[in-house]
């Protein structure tokens, strides 16, 4: 058994004794080639959010909010200076490569809050979207997406291939618990006098950054430059491993720097992201170790060029290499701002609030 990667130019197979396809909308995708006919198991179904400036809705804490003439309701969460409202659940049948909000979401999210709200929200308040897909499992019958069960499905094919589908976030360690199991006790079967291991012990494990989490507050001493926000921020983030972005910022304090002025994340974070979270292209920074995308789409574009800058130093990319992952990053949100019918929005207005 094995896995043919191709990755920068370079082909190579990586061997091992089980396969595990946890590919989301893309597992029957997967299956195809494994199995010779697609599946046609997964019915991937939309949920969308958006990010609005805090002031705009002054909650103090999550709230669950119904929807008008809908049998749903969307989550309505605070995040420092933001809110961000979500998700829909609507069926799918576009280019899983690309969801995107549309206007009918925005719409459908900005008439359940201002149908609670006393302050009226406008798609001029929205500072950053974000879609997703739902890997869901296909059930005989038919009907509304948000219906169908968020239970996961492992199974192993004739072949030996084991797909884990469905599922939730909030039921990830659960999920990966039954799949290893699986893996498991497929790997001793074909190892005869192999020895008896016990369950998966996922629940048990602390998640990284953990370890020194709760000593944070201790480490003034050793890092005076670090203001308690940006300590707080770090190790809201990192947990104990924040020790390592507040050293890098002692020894260069450029790096205490904001990406995106209006958002909480440093330079430090940009290097931190390419030395120890595989970070290899702008958007990669922007979108996914950070979220700056998420909270101020716009502005985290006119970020693009430093973050590109620093991106290089730690890569060795050539003038043309940062220059061509710049345009990517722009031209995606460029994508997102249209498809939703969006106009461009700044933080510093928006966050403005009078005394």
């Amino acid at each position: 058994d094995g896995v043919v990667v191709r990755a920068d130019g370079e082909e190579f197979t990586v061997r091992a004794h089980a396969v595990v396809n946890a590919a989301g909308v893309w597992s029957d995708d997967v299956r195809a080639m494994d199995e010779g006919t697609h599946p046609d198991s997964i019915r991937p179904a939309k949920g969308i959010h958006i990010t609005v400036p805090w002031h705009k809705v002054r909650n103090t804490v999550a709230a669950v909010i119904p929807v008008p003439k809908d049998r749903r309701s969307v989550f309505v969460v605070p995040q420092g200076e933001f809110t961000y409202i979500g998700t829909t659940d609507t069926d799918y049948d576009g280019p899983v490569d690309d969801p995107q909000c549309t206007a009918e979401d925005i719409a459908y999210l900005l008439g359940a809050i201002n149908g609670v709200s006393t302050e009226q929200l406008s798609v001029e308040d929205i500072v950053g979207t974000w879609a997703g897909l739902r890997p869901l499992v296909k059930a005989a019958e038919s009907g509304r997406t948000a219906d169908l069960s968020r239970k996961h499905k492992v199974a192993r094919s004739r072949s030996g291939l084991v797909t884990i589908t469905g599922g939730k976030l909030t039921t990830y360690r659960e999920m990966a618990a039954d799949t290893v199991d699986e893996i498991v006790a497929d790997v001793l079967t074909l190892r005869p006098g192999a020895t008896q291991v016990g369950h998966s012990v996922t629940k048990k494990l602390r998640l990284r950054g953990a370890a020194g989490f709760d000593t944070l507050d201790t480490t003034g001493a050793a890092y005076p430059s670090i203001t308690p926000s940006l300590r707080e921020h770090l190790g809201g983030r990192y947990g104990g491993e924040a020790r390592v972005l507040m050293a890098a910022i002692e020894d260069d304090p450029s790096l205490g720097e904001a990406i995106v002025p209006g958002l909480p994340y440093v330079r430090a974070e940009v290097t931190f992201a390419v030395r120890h979270e595989m970070a290899g292209s702008v958007s990669d920074v922007l979108s996914r170790r950070t979220r700056a995308q998420l909270f101020g789409r716009d502005d985290s574009g006119d970020a693009a060029t430093a973050v590109a800058e620093l991106m290089a130093a730690e890569l060795g990319w050539s003038e043309q290499a940062a220059s061509d992952s710049v345009d990517e990053y722009r031209a995606a949100i460029a994508h997102e701002r249209e498809a939703a019918g969006l106009p461009e929005t700044h933080l510093a207005p928006l966050l403005a609030v009078d005394a």
